[in-house]
């Protein structure tokens, strides 16, 4: 084991994954190929939907799926040695259970929102992620709208650090109930609506917007954003009035809960 070379592996590691199989790590190593040729099919696909050069998604992913690689096939050539010199003779079958590198794993498949969340088992959390970023580059490229540029960077990050937050706190145990769905399920009225807000953007964009001229267009366009915006701001101000109103309520409620107890125990007092 300890014959192996850092530097044939650094080599190798411009092909991510090729540097796993020549360590001998099998099932690594197609995750780092399934890695790389994900991310190239998944620009192809989201050119092609967007009609416009979007490979600079590419000069991002691959640069860092490859960096992972170069990493964790440095590790495990570190721990192949340690064991090597110790006399245990760690089998390979006990390094490819991915147990002692998890987090590196975790971290590399989430390139693609929701893959990282798929490998931990939390498959509900990380087919929404990924529906979610998906459905978002989609709408962007078939209604030609912008505006939901943020969505994909916000998913991303998220997908990321959340998945590396499930590694270090699972401690082997699964949550009962993922936080993202038990958010949804408890607001489902703002998933409706933002499902009634994409209907009527798809129905304006496809149908309404051929039959206005440019300057009409990009008026209507700053309209409806502005009305969005205005929208959740005011959504968001009666939420923290109704909030408020709720908290001052239970404050005296409390009050005189605890004045009534005081003059329970001023009572008893005077009667002893």
């Amino acid at each position: 084991m300890n014959s192996k070379s850092k530097f044939v592996t650094f080599i190798l590691s411009f092909i991510p994954g090729l540097s796993h199989l020549y360590l001998g790590f099998t099932r690594r190593a197609l995750i780092f190929f399934a890695l790389c040729f994900g991310a190239i099919f998944g620009t192809a696909c989201l050119v092609g939907v967007a009609g416009e050069s979007l490979f600079v998604i590419l000069a991002f992913a691959l640069p860092l799926i490859w960096f992972f690689a170069l990493i964790d096939a440095f590790t495990l050539i570190d721990k192949m040695r340690g064991s090597a010199n110790s006399g245990q003779g760690a089998p390979y079958e006990e390094m490819e259970a991915f147990g002692d590198n998890k987090k590196m794993v975790t971290a590399a498949l989430s390139l693609v929102p929701g893959a990282g969340h798929m490998y931990l088992g939390y498959l509900k959390d990380g087919a929404l992620l990924m529906a979610v970023f998906f459905f978002t580059a989609f709408l962007m490229g078939w209604l030609n709208l912008s505006l939901f540029l943020f969505i994909l960077p916000v998913v991303w990050f998220y997908s990321l650090f959340d998945a590396l937050q499930r590694v270090e706190s699972a401690a082997g145990e699964k949550r009962q109930k993922p936080a993202l769905w038990n958010w949804l399920e408890s607001h489902p009225h703002l998933v409706g609506w933002s499902l009634i807000i994409l209907g009527c953007l798809v129905i304006l964009e496809r149908h309404i917007t051929p039959l206005l001229t440019p300057e009409i267009h990009g008026y209507l366009q700053t309209a409806v954003v502005a009305v969005i915006l205005i929208a959740g701001g005011i959504k968001l101000l009666a939420g923290s009035k109704v909030e408020s109103r709720v908290s001052s309520a239970m404050s005296d409620n409390d009050t005189h809960v605890n004045s009534y107890k005081e003059g329970r125990d001023e009572q008893c007092d005077s009667g002893e």
